[in-house]
């Protein structure tokens, strides 16, 4: 196996890989990221949110059929 080390800037979800790699190689991708990535927590106000965005999915009488 060879390695080669190169620096590369995503666009769109995509890395371009240099012309050296040749086609039909079996790659090995190991992605160093230098910012902390942010996690959306889920807090009250997240889900209250969430679901006051959702459009109504039937009247009370709906949920009481058999």
């Amino acid at each position: 196996m060879q390695a080669i080390e190169f620096e590369a800037t995503a666009h769109d979800h995509f890395i371009r890989i240099p012309d050296i790699a040749p086609d039909g190689v079996s790659l090995r991708v190991l992605l160093l990221v230098d910012e902390q990535v942010e996690t959306a927590s889920t807090t009250d106000d997240q889900w209250k949110n969430l679901l006051s965005s959702m459009p109504d999915v039937g009247t009370d009488e709906d949920f009481l059929r058999p």
